[in-house]
């Protein structure tokens, strides 16, 4: 689904679309609704709103679920000859809240799976009080409590001994 640069109107455009696409190693179904308008230097403005509910793991217990995820985004897009001709270019402020595009084509959907990406949580949890797995035995302790004695020393125990001395 590549668009033309040169074939964008100087009002812009909008773009819908239902696709599934792979985020994360499995197909998810996406909504994404943009909108793309052209600004003097070959500075593209896209807008728009991304919706999925991708399947996630929690880092705690390892449970799959559902993560529904709705952001809106605003992108702002350059050129690659707006850096100069240099393979090294030191980022400006101003360049630092921008994408780069290069050639004569975009691929809107590769924007939409990042921008999937950054909305999903760094560290994914199926529900906040999740009580994670059982360190000796690897129960699922948001679904019984295992007995085990998990206080055996850990990585820090010596500088907590050091700590008292």
């Amino acid at each position: 689904m590549a668009i033309k640069i040169s074939d964008i109107p100087s009002e812009g455009f909008s773009l819908e679309f239902d696709q599934t696409l792979e985020l994360l190693g499995q197909a998810t179904a996406v909504t994404a609704n943009l909108g793309i308008k052209p600004g003097g230097k070959g500075i593209l403005q896209m807008t728009g709103r991304v919706q999925a509910a991708p399947t996630l793991e929690c880092s705690r217990c390892l449970r799959k679920f559902s993560s529904p995820v709705d952001a809106a985004f605003n992108i702002e897009l350059a050129p690659m000859s707006a850096q100069g001709t240099s393979s090294e270019h030191e980022l400006v402020r101003g360049e630092l809240d921008m994408e780069f595009y290069q050639g004569e084509e975009l691929e809107p959907i590769e924007f939409v799976r990042e921008q999937l990406l950054i909305a999903l949580p760094m560290v994914p949890l199926h529900d906040p009080g999740c009580k994670g797995l059982c360190s000796v035995c690897g129960t699922d302790l948001n679904e019984a409590e295992c007995g085990c004695r998990r206080e055996q020393p850990g990585a820090f125990s010596a500088l907590k001994d050091l700590l008292k001395k």
